[in-house]
């Protein structure tokens, strides 16, 4: 049975903030609810309580919250920490993101902040609270097709559940290209009470300026050569639905100016029509572009822009998210790789801390590339960094990576490209890679005596997980208990684990 976990309350007046306790204690029981009012007597509440969850106003500080919270992250690495800021905060909410607090909420409180923010801390900590390593946690449900369980991927999914709850408002989606900018759109009409309606994509890149109005106005018959009869646009089709505009940065002058009385009025013309036409649709557009450049620019239209920008939601980049990275390739060598018929690939220590340190300029659509690429061309049951792209290997050094956070972030996902890397992410990087140009123009490489001492390591490694638990180390290494046991003796390592 998990143990239920602990939460500490930490906010200037708790007294005052009764219905944020209330909503505490919905979810476990008052007197495992730590309230506390002094900053100063926050590490001794965690110790003493062995708190799990911590609620952080980070206004019960004076100054140097930042500091403070960072003191209380290295005191205690295993602490889920809810971090409270005041509303548009901009800099500190930066602050927060960079230092991958596991989840943050604004105030002045909202009682659905509340609710997700302790609904996603309990669904961690319920887990790890029994065995962090052996036994894996539920997975989070992907939202809408949408992947991720960090802080600001599950502040998305909540601001996409409030932004659906009103269908009429326009959504302006920024993000870089292959963030999932159509997924969040899909989802917003898949949340709303527009789901049983026209969801209708418009690439405005990708048809042709002189099509592009045609295609979203339509036309009547006549209204020039070759109109033999009258055709539907799709801001009709979106009738009741949802329009969805992608790249709208690309859009010509002479179709903003139409399409900002569509917003304004809720009609429109087709072309070659005399005769307006009510409509009921709600328009989701998207970019990449700066879109405050281009109306400086004078390229985009600002009345335009502020019409669209009604609800902005921004779609974080893959590299401000890392800790998904291996959630999203569990996913993808499912999608991938088991409809080809082939078994789930793992990935070595050195190609996992290569994907983690990549920069991923074509975010998440290059990551899935990436397994389908190698779900074609690599045969092996594991991944190795000579398999991958040179693209991805160029600037990777190993010496120079911090396998702590490699590990930590292995650790907290617990997905299956892992697994059998979890347990050596954290060794010395000497022993996890290959020698050294010198070595080898030195012939100073023993192969035996490396695979030996790599293959120690591993065995210690995942009996120190374990708490000496063979059977479970066993499991770890994809090993029968009884060659486990053969190895320990031979290379005589009984209890050094212990002394790791």
């Amino acid at each position: 049975m998990p143990v239920i976990p602990k939460i500490l309350f930490a906010n200037q007046d708790p007294a005052k903030n009764g219905d944020c306790l209330q909503i505490l204690k919905q979810y476990v029981g008052e007197e495992d609810i730590f309230t506390c009012s002094d900053s100063a007597a926050i590490p001794s509440i965690i110790a003493e309580n062995d708190v799990n969850i911590l609620f952080l106003d980070l206004t019960i500080y004076q100054h140097d919250s930042i500091e403070r919270l960072d003191s209380i992250q290295s005191e205690f690495p295993e602490l889920l920490i809810i971090a409270a800021i005041p509303e548009n905060a901009r800099l500190l909410e930066q602050q927060i993101l960079d230092r991958k607090t596991f989840f943050y909420v604004t105030t002045p409180y909202q009682n659905s902040d509340i609710q997700l923010a302790i609904k996603r801390g309990l669904a961690k900590v319920g887990a790890s609270t029994t065995n962090a390593v052996t036994e894996k946690r539920e997975r989070l449900p992907a939202f809408y097709g949408i992947i991720g369980e960090t802080a600001v991927m599950q502040n998305l999914f909540d601001l996409i559940s409030k932004v659906s709850e009103d269908d009429f408002a326009t959504v302006l989606i920024r993000g870089e290209s292959g963030t999932g900018k159509e997924l969040v759109a899909k989802a917003i009409h898949r949340h709303s009470s527009r789901k049983n309606n026209n969801f209708v994509p418009v690439n405005c890149a990708a048809i042709p300026d002189d099509l592009l109005e045609s295609e979203l106005f339509g036309y009547t018959k006549g209204a020039f050569t070759g109109a033999t009869k009258n055709k539907t646009g799709r801001i009709e089709y979106a009738d009741r639905g949802t329009l969805f505009l992608d790249e709208i940065g690309d859009m010509k002058p002479t179709l903003q100016a139409k399409l900002l009385r569509v917003l304004q009025e809720r009609e429109f013309e087709p072309v070659g029509g005399l005769k307006a036409t009510p409509i009921d649709t709600r328009i989701v557009a998207a970019t990449h572009c700066d879109l405050e450049q281009l109306v400086e620019e004078g390229t985009f239209r600002e009345d335009l822009y502020y019409r669209l920008s009604v609800i902005p939601i921004h779609i974080p980049p893959l590299k401000d998210r890392k800790a998904d990275i291996p959630i999203l390739l569990d996913a993808f060598l499912e999608m991938h790789a088991t409809k080809r018929g082939r078994e789930k690939f793992t990935l070595s220590l050195d190609a996992m801390a290569a994907l983690l340190t990549y920069n991923w300029k074509g975010n998440v659509r290059e990551l899935e590339n990436l397994v389908q690429q190698m779900a074609i061309l690599c045969s092996g049951k594991e991944i190795h960094l000579e398999d991958l792209p040179e693209r991805l290997i160029a600037d990777f050094n190993p010496a120079v990576i911090d396998y702590e956070y490699v590990n930590k972030i292995l650790l907290v996902s617990e997905t299956s490209p892992a697994e059998t890397t979890i347990i050596s992410n954290d060794l010395p990087p000497s022993r996890t890679t290959l020698p050294s140009q010198s070595e080898w123009n030195k012939g100073q490489v023993d192969f035996k005596e490396l695979i030996n001492d790599y293959e120690s390591q591993l065995i210690i490694k995942a009996m120190k997980l374990t708490a000496g638990n063979k059977k479970e180390a066993a499991k770890l290494l994809n090993l029968k208990r009884t060659t486990l046991l053969e190895k320990i003796k031979k290379k005589n390592l009984q209890g050094m684990w212990e002394e790791s």
